[in-house]
């Protein structure tokens, strides 16, 4: 196990398996999504998301103000994500900033 910390940008607790953000793609409650750019008329595809993870960004950044508009947890500046695999088990605890990677 292994932990990450990033900040809280939209509380919430998750756990569910990351994803990496693909155009045109449909998400789920199961789905943490790694969304590392900018997001423009496929943003409705990302409100069904369990959480939001990027390795960059603030409170103003893209993920940030989707996150808060469909009410799904996200952390921004999580470091050391580009380690984590697709279809990794995780945990997000947004309101204490921490994403828990369980290692196969």
């Amino acid at each position: 196990m292994k932990i990450l910390t990033g900040m809280c940008v939209c509380p919430g607790v998750v756990e569910g398996k990351l994803v990496h953000y693909a155009a045109n793609r449909t998400y789920s409650q199961e789905d943490i999504v790694l969304l590392d750019e900018f997001v423009t008329q496929n943003v409705l595809l990302l409100k069904d998301a369990g959480a939001i993870l990027s390795s960059t960004g603030g409170i103003t950044c893209h993920a940030s103000l989707i996150a808060r508009e469909f009410n799904i947890p996200c952390l921004v500046s999580v470091k050391d994500l580009s380690a984590v695999k697709e279809g990794t088990r995780l945990k997000v605890d947004a309101a204490i900033e921490e994403v828990v990677v369980y290692e196969n």
